[in-house]
């Protein structure tokens, strides 16, 4: 019968616990306390009482500046060897049944996992607090997967325990962010490596991690997460992490912590939906040793993808690893050993290499990378290493060291398999070969006939053949061939985009437009990513219909323009180049500059602006806001090959003050008909002051009428909060009800022979208004300058509309507002076929 559990604080005795056990384990000798990492162990005194034992817990004793984790091991017969006390506890459902404070630390006792063996956690109070939080909270995981909403569009990923980014998730990420820029990436990360794209990251374990691991409708991992289990509508993509030449889980035959890991990652296995695999054999491998008989996708590693870049890339990675360009490099990555541990997932690194010996051999170009394995790598920091051999240990991604290095040692990890990719040599240093093979792992493959380079058994060995690599390489030409063959032939530097395609689907709209944009607004900020994400599902319905009617009618620089505004405007997104804002800036600052003397229309107190500066012989009277730059300086509805010529009839729907009117008079040399229509009095009171100053008024109609879809009706205007602006509502309240025209009864009214020119900016009422001008756009083919910026489906619903008239049309894109991304205008041309 196993033990049951209890721990309670003994009063006034400086905090320490009482440990009881009931009943105590046959045969029990000694207990002790031993630190996770194995560098501090506590002798406890057992005392036995009948069929009981209890012990001393000296609470104090324990308490460090640092989170420790303490198991409680047991002796039993005087043997000398103590293993995990296992047992159960009856006190409540929380992982943590006991917690107490001590000293401004937290101590609390609880039941691994792996063996429900009791273990100990200690830390400063807050941390251990929001520790115990998320452990209890995952012992609850099967109640947050039934209570929390599933997210559809949330990917959570996880590499290695959430100490790297690296591996085969990082590369399925970075394909993502390219082909699914829908789908939101949450990384368990708990480095300091920047992740591209600054997606969020949460600690892994957390509370916070819990919550998205139980409602992410996708996850990607490449051992497993914290919990066990999922909604039956999760996706979940095991990548694992090699090919693998030592044997694994179930077919592990003799014993230690694989072994006593692998229940744990069995029960992790059945909420795989679907296992990836680089070739063949791997997946024969893995699914008789995982004992996993769901899909299996044999598709190539992502993590393979860079080692067939091209070479330009390998100046790139030289930079951000800070390593000398000009040199070849030998990478030695060692794996680490099962038999050497030290504490939990902790193992001794013994190099077994005589580094001094092996630099002495190296070229005057030539620098050794040494990467120890994440379990082990600590023990390097203590190695005195010659001039020409750098501890690389910090890099999290393996593939990247592998992408520079010309030749590969190692010795039982399967990063030769991924390195093989690339065709350069690989020799492999096996001083503990039969040791290895007969107690502590064993091989899937024959050593001494399936690996495609030679075996080394000493430092000697190995220097004899990194002295005549060329030779080595000729030797195990045909092996190494066949060993490509069989282990690599699906890498091929698309492995995860298949992976992508395959696991997560196609993007839901094909379309260029939302390519394009979506490749222009990469690489940005994390606010940006969430942006984009919103972004797209609001247009993803209409993201085809946008790029056909719209998008792919304008140049090339026009599309990149457009993709720019429309980020900019509708995301928050900014890719204006900081040239053309520079430029911008300083024209509005040079008008702004300009003397304008303050000038009384009626009651009210305005400027009076010189249009020379933007080259025009005119002036306006004004609001003290605004500069005119955007109508005049920078010409927004008009372009190179779109201009109002002498002779023409221009409607003008939204006049203002009168700016477009006059600057369409001026472009004309007054030889044109301007019928303008505005609905604000203040505005109207400015317009035909405007006139009057610049000599234009026979040649302007002004009307206070609101063109729209109907006439005979009302429209309710209301003054905003900017002086001269106006808002269209619907329905009542205050504000002004103005009668409404269609543009085609009002172009009968005034017996109009000719429309050349239709520019609209009237605060979202385009399509309103041109649906009231059928006719007239259909009898005379004229040019037409809409606002695109107002609404957010406008650049959908007024291409649309364009469309539907059945006269083809050429469309320019012109936006001259940069900073807020408004004065967007559509200008719309008529083929010379379609001209009336």
């Amino acid at each position: 019968m196993l033990p049951v559990f209890h721990i309670h604080a003994l009063a006034g005795e400086g905090r320490d616990l009482w440990l009881h056990l009931q009943p105590a384990p046959r045969g029990i000798s000694a207990l002790r306390l031993r630190r996770r990492d194995g560098k501090r162990c506590v002798p406890l005194d057992v005392l036995l009482e009948g069929d009981a034992a209890r012990t001393r817990l000296p609470g104090p004793a324990l308490l460090e500046d640092t989170p420790q984790r303490w198991d409680v091991q047991i002796e039993v017969g005087n043997t000398g060897q103590f293993q995990q006390l296992i047992g159960t506890t009856a006190d409540g459902a929380d992982r943590h049944f006991f917690r107490d404070a001590v000293q401004a630390h937290g101590l609390s006792a609880y039941l691994s996992d792996s063996a429900s063996s009791l273990a100990l956690f200690t830390a400063p109070l807050e941390q251990h607090a929001m520790t115990v939080e998320a452990e209890n909270l995952r012992a609850a995981f099967p109640s947050l997967l039934e209570q929390l909403p599933l997210q559809e569009d949330l990917v959570l990923f996880e590499s290695f325990f959430g100490r790297a980014y690296a591996g085969n998730p990082r590369y399925i990420y970075e394909a993502l962010r390219r082909m699914r820029p829908d789908l939101r990436c949450v990384w368990a990360y708990n480095g300091d490596e920047q992740i591209p794209g600054n997606p969020q990251r949460v600690i892994r374990g957390s509370a916070e991690y819990l919550r998205l691991l139980a409602q992410a409708k996708y996850r990607v991992n490449n051992i497993l997460f914290t919990a066990h289990g999922r909604k039956p509508q999760t996706r979940y993509l095991q990548t694992w992490h090699g090919t693998p030449l030592k044997r694994l889980g179930y077919d592990i035959t003799v014993t230690g912590p694989e072994v006593e890991a692998r229940d744990n990652l069995y029960r992790e296995s059945r909420a795989w939906t679907l296992l990836l695999s680089e070739n063949r054999y791997s997946s024969d491998v893995l699914r008789r040793a995982f004992r996993y008989d769901g899909p299996i996708l044999e598709a190539g590693y992502p993590v393979a993808d860079p080692l067939v870049a091209p070479v330009s890339a390998r100046e790139d990675t030289l930079a951000r690893l800070a390593l000398p360009s000009g040199h070849r490099f030998v990478l030695y990555a060692p794996t680490w050993r099962d038999s050497q541990q030290v504490g939990h997932w902790q193992f001794d690194f013994d190099l077994q290499l005589d580094l001094v010996k092996v630099a002495a051999a190296l070229a005057p170009d030539q620098i050794l990378l040494l990467r120890g394995h994440h379990l082990v790598s600590t023990g390097l920091q203590d190695l005195a290493l010659p001039a020409n051999v750098r501890d690389v240990s910090h890099v999290d991604d393996a593939s990247e060291l592998c992408a520079i290095a010309d030749v590969l040692i190692t010795d039982y990890s399967s990063i030769f398999f991924d390195y093989a990719t690339t065709g350069r040599p690989i020799l492999f240093y096996c001083y503990d070969l039969e040791h290895y093979a007969e107690q502590v792992r064993g091989f899937y493959l024959d050593m001494a006939q399936d690996l495609p380079g030679p075996i080394a058994r000493s430092t000697e060995e190995l220097v004899a053949l990194l002295a005549d690599l060329p030779a080595v390489q000729a030797t195990h030409a045909d092996r190494y061939a066949a060993f490509r063959e069989r282990f690599c032939a699906l890498n091929d530097g698309s492995a995860a985009e298949r992976v992508v395609d395959a696991f997560f689907g196609p993007f839901p709209s094909p379309s260029r437009f939302l390519s394009d944009l979506v490749a222009l607004a990469g690489n940005g900020p994390a606010e940006d990513d969430a942006r984009l994400r919103g972004l797209i599902q609001r247009y993803l319905a209409d993201a085809e219909a946008i790029s056909t009617l719209l998008y792919e009618r304008l140049s090339p620089p026009e599309q990149e323009r457009f993709l720019v505004w429309f980020l900019k405007r509708w995301a928050g997104i900014d890719r204006v180049a900081p040239g053309e804002l520079a430029h911008y800036l300083a024209e509005v600052d040079r008008i702004r500059a300009e003397p304008r003397p303050p000038i009384t229309i009626g009651d009210g107190q305005y400027v009076l602006q010189d249009l020379r500066p933007q080259g025009h012989d005119f002036r306006l009277a004004s609001y003290a806001w605004a500069l005119s730059i955007h109508d005049i300086l920078f010409d927004q509805y008009q372009s190179e090959d779109f201009r109002v010529r002498p002779g023409e009839v221009i409607i003008d729907a939204g006049g203002f003050i009168g700016d477009t009117a006059v600057l369409f008079c001026a472009k004309t040399g007054n030889d044109c008909q301007v019928h303008a229509f505005e609905l604000l009095d203040e505005n109207i009171a400015l317009f035909e002051h405007n006139l009057q100053l610049n000599g234009v008024a026979d040649r302007v109609v002004l009307n206070k009428r609101a063109l729209s879809d109907h006439s005979d009706g009302s429209l309710l205007i209301r003054q905003a909060r900017l002086q001269g602006a106006t808002s269209v509502g619907a329905g009542d309240g205050p504000g002004e009800r103005i009668a409404t025209i269609t543009l085609d009864d009002y172009v009968a009214q005034h017996g109009l022979q000719r429309v050349d020119l239709i520019k609209m900016d009237i605060e979202g009422s385009e399509i309103p208004a041109l649906l009231g001008a059928v006719q007239t756009i259909r009898r005379f083919r004229p040019k037409l300058a809409l606002c695109l910026y107002h609404k957010w489906d406008d650049v959908l619903t007024i291409p649309r509309f364009i469309a539907g008239l059945g006269i083809p049309y050429r469309f320019n894109f012109k936006w001259v507002q940069l900073p807020q991304g408004w004065e967007a205008v559509l200008l719309a041309q008529p083929c010379e076929e379609a001209r009336p």
